[in-house]
């Protein structure tokens, strides 16, 4: 045959009964003449070894972001050998060049620039290089401010970056180059293998047929082997010219050439591109963003406006507040507690619990939960928020008196009035003082509450044409009722006139007005010392909870009669004009909001023949029935039973099962995504179904009333990518939805069965031994109210739904922690609370206002929340389970970073640190430092200290969680890249699928560690100032071409400008710097002719300015609260435009209330890029701290 005449023959082998590919291992040579482990080899593997060796020693590698432990600096071989203290296999998959990361430190290097990587993960050509040129101090000007509006990076190539460090560029290379070179000489061999025995077998059977295969495909593979001998041929017969000709000369040719010419080629190509993204980079053609940067605007922005009945005031019944049962009250810390107890101990005396096992863990101070019981006396000797009140109330009550002595100096303006703090002290011990000497009597005590915590509304009264936020009444009345009946009545001294029959006097001057601002807010802090507030708003939580407690049986101790009334309520009077519910308060219907709610109400009771149920009915099935909802409705409908699971894309839990460096492992994900996915995979993974579904009657009426055809009839497999329009803000790309047909496939063909099952079984046991492993460290509050009600679920299912089972009753005892009342009834919060980043902010506003100490109680109580609020570092939590997960060992197989020191957004006992809110919780105890009231309370013992190994336990937190990209994330470093986003199954929410770097984490995190390094300079200096020069650079990556920050944790620009002003000035940028210069520019535009800013959460969801966004709820556009976010930026920047800023300080005080409280306007939080949350604190703090700031600033200049 050709193929004879063509090639030589090998000697003679045996009969082959397969295929004619190589056994042989691949680094082993066919023939004994011709050895592999020749320099090359010897060189390869040298470079490996040594390059591991280095990189598990050198420091700034071993600072990287990983699944594994954080929070310290060396990792075991093992740890490194598995993944978990590394990412030298996603360096691998996903480096791309390192050629030029080694240029790029030649760089850094040659002419005192910084690398900053972009960590794009791969989803722009080119991947983002930042060299900044450093501050030479002195204030000098930047030295590239002509390209600085374009952007402050220049452009490297393809691929995943990580800012390694001095030394990390030059160890990674090795690495790769090490690789390659082991690489291409194992393919190789496995080719010259593969080309004898080829060669052998065409010679051997000359064309004659193969017998086990039919003709046409010995032909066909005959002349592939043909085809594959003569290009390997004519590559051996190049390889052989380059070398003597020896018998092997072939073989190491082959070896040598393709070798050379592929680091040739690579070094060619990345150089090319490296001088074309350099060229187009500074030219402004083509400037690609970083993963982290937000974009924007959107093409598609929201057109559709929400709206309500107008005039349809909603009163809240009376007999829902208070009945023979009692009233609604909100009990805190230890007093929370006891009415937990109290509640199930009641349960087991009526046989609702055959015996109560649950048991709460973790610190007190901080939970909230409303009851309709009585406050309970304390059972035990426990040191508790009373004992500090009692404490505290003598310590300032014994240095009030000091300072009334004849040699003092200061007295009081009113002599004769009562003293402040003792009122304050005898209302936080619940001791009645004694009543002064007149009391008022033309105001009614009742009416005076009403009018202080109504915030400029009618009492009780929701009409959501007018503004669907509440504005807290109920809690702010309860909290105000307290302070009255305590303090005999009586005001604050800032707002005697209010009871005295004065006229209203307004405040004079900008401290006047912001010391009333505190004086006010100093009434509604809680017996713990943190402020509590509103912090609802989406439309998907509570019926999550509602369904779980309606699968679990409807346990009343889960939720009573009187938490269904509320609930009911609240939905009732958010629901629109079209019969839909948004996703969130301020939302236009979505079929999301509009499904989740209408199953909700009617598993609480309402009838569908009601006509607002008609309604709701109406617009889901206008809109083609709940098929068109997003999954996330789609999850709870199969769970109930009103959908069968085969409408729902598959979340098979054994994804848990892969091993760590897999390029999509979930443990990659942003925690929030990843802790609310791993309950769906076990609930999904177990086909989770109420188990009274097909007798159930409400359960039939429903799969009636929520679709368009039959039930039986609908094809659920078909329906799995169905979603409407409104819901689809992160529509599912193709790639992933090819990826769910093919998990589709495998969850429906037998074929996949006994593989399926084998695997499924681990990752269920993995998915509960996680879950439980959560409940644990979060004291079963978990980290948000949807993982919540999935746990819950999964614990009742895991316990063979048993209410008496200790993990589930411990789980129902947390329910609570989640649910708020105000005036528009019952709703779930998006989380536990925002108790630490509400009073972090608080104090810092009384602290830059110079008023700690004219508040000494208020400060005193606040240094003692956050000191109990610090996590893992008190006894309380250091007791409870959580502390046992701690090790390094649990946190790398459960994939958490270091948590002691940290602080949270809500509680201690909710476990999960994040990098803001421990930025902001340090400031807060930086700023109490300074108080000489505080600082003596400590001294005296009333107030328990912070060590300095907690305060280097918190900073240890912040540095360990900035990322690669020199940014800063919300929980953990980020582990994944890029194209994550490309696998997005949510459909509603954006960017959720990494923990990105954000302006405002990025800011809340160097400036406590700037503010940190000023006072305790000893402390790890180094790396302190060396983490502020990358946030910086960070920071400046991410500014918009406009000179904005985009804010993705509220609405939206005026938020991020002051995050991105104040943390750029505290990175040591010079104030008169383009960046800032550019961003008050930005700012100054968009002031409205009434001197304020304005713009709502559209700004989030469009990633555009709303120029009109306040026009519905706040005053002719303008916002007090983003008028105080642009305040603050603008005075940190010391604008020049002392007018504007007038204007703008004129605006907040002529908003300001007559009681010092600033009115309710729109939804000021956001997260997802698309839904809204409420911050009910927002309206207080931000005015008090803008006013104090701009009067620290621009002192006389702004008062007249």
């Amino acid at each position: 045959m050709a193929a004879a005449q063509c090639f030589p023959s090998s000697p003679a082998g045996t009969c082959l009964s397969s295929l004619p590919l190589s056994t042989t291992p691949p680094l082993t040579p066919l023939y004994s003449d011709c050895t592999l482990i020749t320099p090359l080899f010897i060189l390869g593997l040298s470079l490996l070894i040594i390059s591991l060796a280095i990189s598990h020693c050198v420091g700034p590698v071993d600072e990287l972001g990983q699944l594994g432990p954080r929070g310290r600096r060396n990792y075991t071989w093992n740890e490194r050998k598995y993944g978990a203290g590394g990412r030298f296999i996603d360096w691998w998959l996903f480096g791309g060049s390192v050629y030029i990361r080694a240029l790029l430190f030649l760089w850094d290097w040659c002419f005192a620039g910084s690398v900053q990587e972009g960590d794009d993960g791969g989803e722009n050509v080119f991947a983002c290089f930042g060299v900044a040129n450093r501050q030479k101090g002195g204030g000098e000007k930047d030295n590239v401010k002509k390209n600085e509006h374009k952007k402050h990076v220049h452009v490297g190539v393809v691929g995943y970056d990580s800012s390694l460090g001095a030394h990390g560029p030059v160890v990674l290379s090795w690495i790769r180059a090490s690789i390659f070179i082991l690489g291409w000489c194992s393919v190789c061999t496995f080719l010259m293998n593969t080309h004898a025995e080829l060669t052998s077998w065409l010679s051997q059977y000359d064309g004659e047929p193969i017998a086990f295969l039919p003709t046409v495909v010995n032909d066909n593979l005959v002349s592939i082997a043909m085809h594959f001998l003569s290009v390997t041929q004519y590559v051996l017969g190049a390889g052989a010219e380059q070398i003597n000709d020896t018998a092997n000369s072939s073989r190491i040719g082959l070896i040598i050439c393709t070798i050379i010419y592929q680091k040739v080629f690579v070094i060619a190509l990345e150089t090319a591109l490296l001088i074309i993204g350099f060229l187009l980079n500074i030219t402004g053609i083509y400037v690609p963003n970083g993963v982290s940067h937000p974009g924007g605007p959107r093409p598609h922005k929201i057109m559709r406006t929400p709206k309500w009945t107008d005039g349809q005031r909603h009163v809240m019944p009376k007999e829902l507040l208070v009945n023979k049962d009692g009233k609604w009250r909100c009990a805190v810390a230890h007093d929370s507690h006891r009415d937990t107890n109290q509640k199930f101990k009641a349960a087991e005396k009526l046989g609702d619990l055959d015996e109560v096992k649950a048991t709460l863990t973790g610190e007190p101070f901080g939970r909230q939960t409303w009851t309709r019981m009585n406050r309970q006396p304390r059972m035990d000797s426990t040191e508790t928020e009373d004992d500090l009140n009692a404490a505290l109330k003598k310590e300032f009550q014994q240095a009030n008196a000091s300072k009334s002595g004849p040699n003092n100096q200061q007295k009081s303006e009113k002599e004769e009035g009562p003293n402040i703090f003792q009122q304050i002290g005898d209302f936080l011990t619940n001791t009645p003082p004694k009543k002064p000497q007149s009391k008022p009597k033309d105001v009614k005590q009742t009416e005076l509450v009403q009018t202080l915590a109504s915030g400029g509304r009618p009492p009780l009264e929701f009409d959501p044409s007018k503004n669907v936020n509440s504005c807290d009444q109920i809690f702010r009345a309860q909290m105000i009722s307290a302070y009255l009946e305590e303090n005999g009545g009586n005001l604050p001294e800032e707002m005697a006139h209010m009871q005295s029959g004065e006229e209203s006097k307004k405040p004079k001057t900008v401290m006047e007005a912001a010391q009333r601002g505190i004086a006010f807010y100093s009434m509604l802090q809680t017996s713990d010392g943190h402020w509590a507030g509103d912090y609802g708003g989406p439309h998907f939580l509570m019926p999550g909870l509602i369904v779980a407690w309606y699968i679990m049986g409807k346990p009343g101790l889960m939720l009573s009669p009187h938490h269904q009334e509320l609930m009911l309520h609240y939905l009732r009077v958010h629901q629109q004009e079209d019969g839909g519910w948004g996703t969130h308060i301020e939302s236009p219907s979505t079929m999301f909001g509009t499904v989740i709610c209408y199953l909700a109400v009617r598993l609480l009771g309402a009838q569908k023949d009601e006509d607002w149920i008609k309604k709701g009915r109406e617009f889901i099935l206008k809109e083609g029935g709940a098929v068109m909802t997003s999954s996330w409705a789609k999850f709870w409908l199969c769970m109930i039973g009103c959908m069968d699971w085969k409408g729902h894309n598959s979340v098979p839990p054994e994804m848990w099962l892969l091993p760590n460096w897999f390029p999509f492992h979930p443990g990659r994900l942003w925690c929030h995504c990843r802790m609310v996915y791993l309950p769906m995979g076990y609930l999904y993974g177990s086909r989770f179904t109420y188990a009274d579904a097909e007798s159930d009657n409400l359960i039939k009426e429903l799969r009636e009333e929520l679709y368009t055809e039959s039930y039986d009839s609908i094809d659920w497999d078909g329906t799995r990518h169905l979603v409407a329009p409104m819901d689809n803000y992160s529509p599912i790309p193709l790639f992933m939805k090819f990826a769910q047909n093919c998990l589709s496939i495998y969850e429906n063909w037998s074929i996949f069965a006994p593989f399926r099952n084998a695997v499924r079984k681990a990752g269920l046991e993995f998915c509960l031994e996680y879950m439980r492993a959560e409940d644990l460290q979060t004291n079963y509050i978990d980290i948000g109210p949807v993982n919540k009600a999935l746990n819950l679920v999964a614990a009742y299912h895991a316990s063979n739904f048993d209410l008496n089972n200790q993990a589930v009753q411990n789980h129902i005892m947390r329910v609570q922690d989640y649910l708020w009342v105000a005036e528009d009834g019952m709703k779930m919060q998006g989380y536990n609370g925002s108790q630490c980043w509400d009073t972090s902010f608080a104090i810092q506003a009384v602290w830059e206002c110079g008023l700690l100490d004219k508040f000494p109680i208020m400060s005193s109580k606040v240094w003692a929340y956050l000191e109990r609020t610090q996590i893992l570092s008190t006894e309380a939590s250091q007791a409870s389970p959580a502390y046992q997960y701690e090790s390094c060992e649990n946190r790398d197989k459960f994939y958490r970073h270091v948590s002691k020191g940290g602080w949270p957004f809500s509680t201690s006992a909710h476990g999960w640190p994040i990098s803001d809110c421990t930025g902001e919780g340090l400031k807060g105890v930086l700023a109490l430092m300074d108080s000489p009231a505080v600082m003596g309370a400590v001294k005296s013992g009333v107030l328990k200290g912070i060590n300095a190994e907690r305060l280097h336990d918190a900073v240890n937190v912040i540095l360990t969680l900035q990322n690669e990209d020199g940014g800063w994330a919300t929980y953990e470093n980020n582990r994944g890249f890029g194209w994550y986003e490309q696998l997005n199954p949510s459909e509603v929410f954006g960017d959720i699928m990494i923990d990105y770097s954000y302006v405002e984490c990025s800011m809340a995190s160097l400036t406590a560690l700037a503010e940190f390094n000023e006072k305790f300079p000893s402390h790890r200096s180094k790396e302190i100032k060396f983490a502020l020069r990358r946030g910086g650079e960070f920071m400046k990556s991410i500014q918009r071409d406009d000179g904005s920050w985009y804010g993705s944790w509220a609405c939206c620009f005026t938020y991020g400008c002051w995050f991105g002003i104040e943390g750029l000035i505290k990175a040591g940028e010079d104030p008169s710097s383009e960046s800032i210069q550019r961003c008050c520019r930005f700012l100054l535009s968009h002031q409205r002719p009434n001197g304020g800013w304005g713009e709502d959460f559209t700004s989030c969801y469009d990633k555009s300015y709303a120029v009109n966004g306040m026009q519905g709820y706040g005053d002719d556009g303008s916002g007090v609260v983003n008028t105080a976010w642009a305040l603050m930026a603008l005075s940190a920047a010391k604008c020049d435009d002392v007018k504007a800023i007038r204007r703008g300080v004129q605006y907040l005080m002529s908003r300001q209330l007559e009681c010092g409280d600033w009115p309710q306007e729109g939804i000021s939080g956001v997260f997802n890029r698309a839904c809204g949350i409420t911050y009910t604190a927002y309206r207080n703090v931000f005015p008090i701290w803008a006013l104090g700031r701009c009067a620290a600033t621009y002192g006389d200049s702004l008062d007249g």
